[in-house]
């Protein structure tokens, strides 16, 4: 029997896992903008609304598995390793994703910040009530921090345009910064309310 090789199976295992991740991402490159908070301890988390109200974590857990049986692996060429990496990657992306779409469909029709186009293109009045009705942060210089519009591409490209035409009409690029300084002076308010934890 052949010696393991510590160097070369932790090599084998990094490129492995690159891959996946690389793989997974790649599915919506939103995922990866996510900003989380990690959990060390305990089975629940709970985060608090700006209208006061508790919400509780429901965790899922979700996998992906693959079998090869040490015959399948004799040969097996770097390609086709990675190969699995990439479906495994892919495959948890999409769950992910469709988690991600689902909580956040559930969220916005609980608190009420649907916007209905109606199978409509997305009009200006539309898409400004879109704007006020999103929660927006802002950075350490009083910029927006950016959102993503998730939408096919033959939508994006239509949106894109329409963006253009909307900032470029000075009544509508007024109506959209209104909608924006509410949120700044909304934001300053939440700040400077919130307590500092230890």
């Amino acid at each position: 029997m052949l010696p393991i090789l510590p160097k070369a199976r932790k090599a084998m295992n990094d490129a492995f896992h690159k891959e996946l991740f690389r793989a997974m991402w790649n599915v919506c490159p939103i995922l990866k903008e996510i900003r989380f908070r990690p959990q060390t301890e305990g089975r629940n988390a709970s985060y608090q609304r700006d209208d006061g109200t508790i919400v509780e974590t429901d965790y899922k857990q979700r996998s992906v598995e693959r079998e090869w049986k040490f015959e399948d692996a004799r040969g097996l060429d770097p390609e086709a390793f990675l190969q699995t990496a990439s479906d495994m990657g892919e495959e948890m992306g999409k769950k992910m994703m469709t988690d991600l779409l689902t909580t956040v469909k559930a969220a916005t029709e609980e608190v009420g910040n649907v916007v209905n186009c109606e199978g409509k293109r997305l009009t200006f009045e539309k898409f400004l009530e879109m704007v006020t009705k999103i929660y927006t942060e802002f950075d350490d210089f009083g910029q927006p921090r950016q959102k993503a519009l998730l939408l096919p591409p033959e939508a994006c490209q239509q949106v894109t345009k329409q963006l253009k035409e909307w900032e470029s009409d000075p009544a509508k690029r007024d109506a959209l910064e209104q909608a924006i300084e509410q949120h700044r002076k909304a934001f300053y308010e939440r700040e400077t309310r919130r307590r500092m934890v230890d």
